[in-house]
């Protein structure tokens, strides 16, 4: 393979109040139908409030659902009604206190009272109704913006090589002045040449946008902009400390080549502010007017950033009916059908044990939740996991925490409110005052989200004929991961590099934006669904540390564990012998090969003492409490990147171990891990997109459960962590998981649900799988059409990862994007660029299996001189070089084959 080319010269309201320790005003049970039966402890108002006539300040009342919570909501004087048949609306509304105010469906209606009182009894009467299907009253619910500012300035801009990394803007760009990479970026420089986001709106839901803006008010004017809590046009901001928008739009699109500030993702795209949160930020818009927004414009609006979600408690939420009425109408209709591009955060309390998969609004597979990475490629400390997660951006990730094993990351460089309004308050006497950076820059999930939409709207400014699903599947596809020791990123049976942290990894914007060009788009969707109603108990403290040999005591041959937030035993470790390290201070201990490690705590982090056995060669560890006799320690945050499971028991039970094994050097351990379990037999032949399992509880604590589903191809998806929610459950609650994409759906898949702590017990009642994906002919089962298989490739003899032309395309990415795997595939062609203003990057195809010898000459045809030798990359590898006294010059790119590896 050679190439040639010539060089000729230099030619909301954020945080609602409702979220309040409950006190003891005079309440009354109410039962609705949600379509299950939920009931609610609701405020009986003064007479007072009773209304004659329509008054919006009396129209909502405090209420506490029945299940613990300690949190409240309010309800209002509208009801959401759903009828099994649509022709008994007349009869069933007739003589109520309630008139008909709006229709949704054929069979969904809302309703409005004077007050909510009457609203509230009347939908609990029709709650009993057998001609209702559900019946329950519009509410406003807790959410919150995710980000987080410091509060002091510095230095800007796009790029500044003198400058610390918060001081520019490395996220877009990450490299050295010779053009090597120094770590994480979007590679926007690579999409520009092609699009820079024209003729695309995204929506900023959020607390409004500074319009006028210097770096804004060229992509805010003319756009789509409403105030959904005043129910005016008008996108400014909320209030005077309303800044969180404003910083997520310009790193979304903020206005690029005007010779000030920074440039966003997608510079030429319009942005729409669409206000969701009041001046004082405790006012949360109700289910109903987040059913409008999710709809609002959607032939206008062609991507949606929403940098909110769930609080930072540990509950599970609930997407509403209408809600989820809203969001399906924006992917079902919008955008002349293709639909609404919808992009989410994934929230910012991991160090809480939160899971993306919680939080309904960003587990749906109609949306993207997007999590945060540090410019080293590890998640950031604070990014809530979830299988649901399907790629990640770049963020900030500063912070005082001693621990050696979290470092800092730098904020991000974005737009703030002008001069002393924003966060960014010193004073300046230029431009510096219109930005947030260093100390008062932008971090949280809230921070990479805009970042993806941005490259949504470069990836529909390329091809504007996808549909939602085609640009979910584009992320994936030009999506990479940079840290490789997250022992949680592994390949999944389509060999897909894939993780809870990062989902498929952070998008190369260039490379997605060369996918959007040629991508044809995916066939319809097939559902699939398995339903097990057989009741199993769930073992509880299922989590073991098994110990065998000679006169093993009773008490420790069966000993309860806790785990870490790294690897996990979810299958029974080898049974090796264990040996006692200490507290494991460095690596005197000698080498572990073989053996597992007992550990006691104390003295340095868990994180140290875990990877000083990993790398010693212990196969696993047991860390043992040095307090509180039987108190396990329970780790929510810190050891994620430990190379090994871990798991940590009592003191009691620790020093007993010890003690043991002092004079039973023959003992050996083994973690084992006790489980409820359920198996599917799939026989529908789906390449499989989003998976789910929707189950349902009895369990008194959500928070001791774990839940896991297998796959045929034996990916694991972690769809629920211990965690800290006291709460029972989980109750009748759906979990998605990304984890499958392009899989195949025939086989055995299992869900295996343990329980890992000491506060509740219960069963599990009811399991389903549900599968999304497209129907194929697929007699092995190996995700490959047969038909595909047997045009392409002679036969059914290749697999999903096989890459039977070497071009770093596998079998399961070639199907997808309907190109040759018999065929060398070259998304890119030969290319030199001006870098900067002394550099030309020299860029090809490539693989990883070749090296390229460059060669320099002066005509095409004639001897060449040999430059240097590279190693390829995939999907491109560049060249810098020098275009000083540059007149004329021949570019020889040549392949040639790796030599094989020493004896």
């Amino acid at each position: 393979m050679q190439f040639v080319v010539i060089f000729v010269g230099i030619v909301v309201s954020i945080v609602p109040a409702l979220a309040q320790t409950r006190s003891t005003p005079d309440t009354v049970r109410l039962e609705f139908r949600e379509p299950r039966l939920a009931a609610y402890r609701v405020e009986k108002p003064q007479i007072s409030a009773l209304s004659t006539k329509k008054n919006v300040q009396s129209s909502w009342l405090a209420a506490w659902p029945e299940n613990g919570s300690a949190n409240s909501i309010e309800l209002g004087n509208r009801i959401v009604l759903e009828l099994k048949a649509a022709e008994d609306l007349a009869a069933v509304i007739q003589g109520r206190r309630l008139e008909l105010s709006r229709t949704l469906t054929d069979t969904m209606v809302i309703l409005e009272a004077l007050d909510a009182w009457t609203a509230l009894e009347e939908a609990a009467s029709l709650a009993t109704d057998p001609r209702v299907e559900a019946c329950y009253p519009i509410a406003r619910r807790p959410i919150k913006l995710f980000g987080t500012y410091a509060p002091r300035p510095n230095d800007p801009y796009f790029y500044q090589d003198d400058l610390p990394n918060s001081e520019w803007q490395p996220y877009l760009e990450n490299r050295s002045p010779n053009g090597t990479p120094l770590g994480v970026d979007l590679n926007v420089r690579g999409a520009w040449s092609v699009t820079r986001g024209q003729r695309v709106t995204i929506a900023i839901a959020d607390d409004g946008i500074e319009l006028d803006h210097p770096d804004l008010i060229a992509r805010t004017q003319g756009a789509p902009h409403y105030n959904f809590c005043r129910s005016e046009k008008n996108g400014a901001p909320a209030g005077a400390l309303s800044s969180h928008g404003t910083a997520v739009a310009g790193l979304a699109a903020a206005t690029s080549n005007n010779k000030i500030g920074i440039s966003g993702v997608a510079p030429m795209a319009r942005l729409a502010s669409w206000v969701l949160f009041n001046e004082m930020d405790r006012l949360p818009l109700s289910e109903e007017q987040l059913m409008d927004m999710f709809q609002y414009q959607s032939n206008i609006v062609h991507v949606q950033n929403h940098s909110w979600g769930k609080g930072d408690g540990n509950e599970q939420v609930r997407l509403s009916s209408i809600e989820n009425l809203g969001i399906s109408n924006a992917v079902t209709f919008g955008r002349a059908g293709r639909g609404t591009v919808i992009v989410r955060a994934a929230g910012n309390f991991r160090m809480k044990s939160q899971n993306v998969n919680d939080d309904s609004y960003a587990s749906d597979p109609r949306v993207i939740a997007v999590g945060a990475v540090r410019l080293d490629g590890r998640v950031a400390r604070y990014s809530n996991p979830g299988a649901c997660l399907l790629v990640a951006a770049p963020s900030g990730d500063e912070h005082d925490d001693v621990n050696p094993c979290l470092a800092n990351s730098p904020n991000l460089m974005t737009t703030d409110r002008q001069g002393l309004s924003g966060f960014n308050f010193n004073s300046y006497t230029n431009d510096l005052a219109n930005y947030g950076f260093g100390d008062t820059g932008f971090s949280g999930t809230s921070a990479a989200t805009p970042l993806i939409s941005g490259v949504a709207a470069l990836i529909l400014g390329a091809n504007t004929n996808l549909t939602y699903r085609d640009l979910q599947q584009i992320l994936i596809h030009s999506a990479r991961h940079f840290y490789l020791d997250d022992p949680d990123i592994r390949l999944n049976g389509a060999g897909f590099r894939v993780s809870h942290n990062l989902g498929f990894g952070v998008p190369d914007a260039g490379l997605a934006v060369t996918l959007a060009r040629k991508w044809v788009n995916r066939p319809p969707l097939t559902n699939v669904v398995y339903e097990l109603t057989n009741s199993v108990a769930i073992p509880d403290e299922g989590l073991r540390v098994v110990v065998r040999g000679t006169n093993v005591p009773a008490r420790l041959r069966s000993i309860i564990a806790s785990p870490s937030t790294g690897p996990f035993p979810d299958s029974p470790t080898a049974s090796l012998p264990l040996v006692d390290i200490g507290l494991a201070r460095d690596s005197t201990f000698g080498n572990l090969t073989g053996r597992a490690a007992l550990i006691q705590r104390g003295v340095n982090f868990f994180c140290e003492k875990l990877s000083l056995a990993g790398v010693s060669g212990a196969p696993f560890a047991i860390v043992y409490n040095n307090q509180d006799l039987t108190e396990r320690v329970h780790v929510m945050a810190g050891t994620e990147f430990v190379p090994i499971p871990a798991v940590f028991i009592s003191q009691q039970d620790g020093e007993a171990l010890r003690d043991f094994l002092q004079t039973n050097r023959s003992a050996r351990a083994q973690l084992q891990l006790n489980t409820a379990s359920y198996a599917f037999t799939v026989r529908e032949t789906l390449v499989c997109e989003h998976v789910a399992v929707r189950i349902d509880t009895d369990h008194t604590v959500r928070g001791d459960v774990r839940i896991t589903l297998v796959s045929p191809q034996g990916t694991r998806s972690i769809l629920q962590s211990k965690n800290d929610d006291d709460l029972a459950g989980p109750i009748d609650w759906t979990y998605y998981s990304t984890q499958h994409f392009y899989e195949s759906s025939a086989g055995t898949w299992r869900v295996e649900v343990s329980d890992l702590g000491a506060k509740g017990t219960g069963r599990v009642k009811d399991v389903r799988l549900i599968i999304k994906g497209v129907p194929i002919q697929d007699r092995d089962a190996d995700g490959l059409d047969d038909t595909w298989e047997t045009n392409f490739l002679n036969g059914l003899n290749f697999g999903p990862q096989d890459d039977p032309d070497q071009d770093g395309f596998s079998n399961a990415r070639e199907q997808v994007m309907r190109t040759n795997p018999r065929t060398f595939t070259s998304l890119f062609g030969m290319d030199i660029s001006v870098w900067n203003d002394h550099l030309v990057r020299l860029s090809w195809p490539s693989t990883t299996n070749l090296v390229y010898e460059i060669s320099t000459g002066l005509e095409p045809g004639r001897p060449a001189s040999l430059v240097t030798t590279i190693p390829g990359k995939f999907p491109q590898t560049e060249w810098f070089t020098s275009y000083t006294n540059l007149i004329h010059q021949v570019f020889h790119v040549e392949a040639v084959a790796l030599p094989p590896p020493p004896r």
